[in-house]
């Protein structure tokens, strides 16, 4: 791999999304069940935000911090939606764009997830840290390096 290696070969696939009218509820079973750190949020097919895991959790501590009874929890969390937790301004990049753009904007914002969209901004790939470490483990160590 090298720094003009377009992202589309490393990125990850049809990554779980949410919508903006999604719950609380809707992201923490998706952050439960997969295990991800970041969720893109797509409406009407295009990149609309992103809601990261501290997102979540700043959100819940923010929403819940005084409440005790566990049925105004699950009320709040099947009542606050997505739209309002997200980021809405999201750097994302172009299946198109190279590694070396990918890193350079990983290093400067120190991101952790890079949604990935087409020229009409249908999401279509989420590129991770996680995802740039198995790149660099083919590079220093290809004969132990790790794939999907």
């Amino acid at each position: 791999m090298q720094q003009n290696t377009p992202i589309s070969g490393i990125m990850t696939r049809k990554p779980e999304f949410a919508a903006p009218a999604d719950t609380l509820d809707r992201i923490r079973e998706i952050f439960e069940t997969h295990g991800f750190h970041h969720i893109p949020v797509v409406e009407n097919g295009k990149l609309a935000g992103i809601v990261s895991y501290n997102d979540y959790v700043d959100s819940i501590r923010n929403l819940f911090s005084n409440i005790t009874d566990p049925e105004q929890i699950n009320k709040g969390l099947n009542t606050t939606l997505v739209k309002d937790i997200m980021t809405s301004e999201v750097h994302s990049l172009l299946q198109t764009d190279t590694l070396g753009k990918a890193v350079q904007i990983f290093h400067t914002y120190q991101f952790h997830a890079l949604p990935v969209v087409d020229e009409q901004q249908n999401l279509v790939g989420i590129l991770t840290t996680n995802d740039l470490m198995k790149v660099l483990e083919v590079l220093i160590a290809p004969e132990k390096s790790y794939t999907d």
